[in-house]
């Protein structure tokens, strides 16, 4: 399991779990400002400054005991205008080019920072698209004078069209007349099929497999969350809640402006999400042997509560942005995030390690 890495060095959850049952105590706020010792960029006071929300699991993630963490950065992004070409490139997406329409002309500023523990393991797939595609003869044989077309805007005169048809050989001409004269009204069903029977031959199409676009990437991660104390149980129920409310759109008015609050939504924000290491230089980086993810929306989530069997702390009180409760915090939470990028990869982003 992915929490034994760094729960119980005894191995198993239940062993994680009795542990943390008995350490269930205050202890510094995960969520605070302030960096612990060997913490690294998780909490900087720079980002601080910036009124960046900071929540992290768990207490310790990205200290030289750990090593490795996931940051996800939630946006809060302002609204953008369909533009033509592309925008220039930006430190902000990796040295990128946005070219969707979702992003082009769009500013957007970290609002929320979240960090989690290393899974054991992450994986990306590429994925290029192709489909088999039927070329005529005599298609074939006009190649050339369709692409002189294409980029002229011109056929010719028909003359020259008629000439071209027959230079593209007897057999696709006779093939061409057997065809339209089998779909003519009146005609026997099966007359080419029978053509073929008499001379002993077929005309087997040509398929050609053509590339017809890049498949977009996704990114699938699963964490399991075990409390070791009030304020941690605490921090775990406001990591949810931030991934629950900005994977979702919100009511709002109507496109002109007037009333539509009963059936216009806004566009739920985007995510960055970055994989960084433990550089042993004081601070944290980047980890550049993992693949760079362009910004994403978050489409699926699962929360799960309890695992065998349902067990919960003694009750706390919540502290959500939109007002807190009492409640009993579960003893295992298992959240499970499923993103997609936003715009697909291509050679240049490879390039930019994408």
């Amino acid at each position: 399991m992915p929490l034994t890495l760094f729960r119980s060095l005894r191995g198993g959850v239940a062993d994680a779990v009795n542990s943390a049952a008995g350490s269930f105590k205050s202890v510094t706020n995960p969520a605070s400002s302030v960096p612990t010792s060997g913490q690294s960029g998780v909490r900087t006071p720079a980002q601080n400054k910036l009124g960046i929300k900071m929540l992290q699991y768990p207490n310790d993630v990205g200290s030289a005991g750990q090593g490795h963490y996931i940051l996800f950065k939630i946006h809060e992004v302002n609204d953008g205008k369909i533009v033509k070409g592309n925008n220039a490139s930006s430190t902000s997406t990796g040295g990128r080019r946005n070219r969707s329409l979702a992003l082009k002309n769009t500013s957007k500023r970290t609002k929320t920072q979240i960090g989690l523990y290393m899974p054991p393991s992450v994986k990306t797939e590429y994925k290029s698209e192709y489909t088999n595609t039927e070329i005529s003869s005599i298609a074939e044989s006009l190649r050339d004078t369709t692409l002189t077309a294409m980029r002229t805007g011109s056929f010719g005169t028909f003359d020259q069209m008629v000439s071209k048809v027959a230079d593209a050989g007897a057999d696709a001409a006779i093939e061409l007349g057997i065809k339209a004269a089998d779909k003519l009204p009146m005609m026997p069903a099966g007359l080419l099929q029978a053509g073929f029977l008499a001379a002993g031959k077929v005309r087997s199409k040509k398929m050609e497999l053509m590339f017809t676009g890049v498949k977009r990437r996704s990114f699938g991660y699963t964490f399991i969350f075990i409390p070791k104390s009030k304020n941690e149980s605490v921090v775990i129920d406001k990591i949810i809640y931030e991934f629950k409310k900005a994977m979702l759109p919100k009511y709002t008015t109507g496109f002109l402006g007037t009333s539509g609050n009963d059936r216009t939504l806004s566009i739920p924000t985007t995510f960055d999400v970055e994989y960084f290491f433990n550089s042993g230089k004081g601070g944290s980086k980047q980890n550049n042997f993992l693949n760079k993810i362009a910004t994403c929306y978050l489409t699926d989530m699962s929360v799960q509560y309890g695992g065998d069997r349902y067990k919960a702390y003694s009750p706390n009180q919540t502290q959500r942005p939109a007002g807190g409760g009492e409640g009993a915090p579960p003893q295992r939470t298992t959240l499970t995030l499923n993103f997609d990028e936003i715009e697909i990869i291509t050679q240049e982003d490879i390039d930019l390690g994408f």
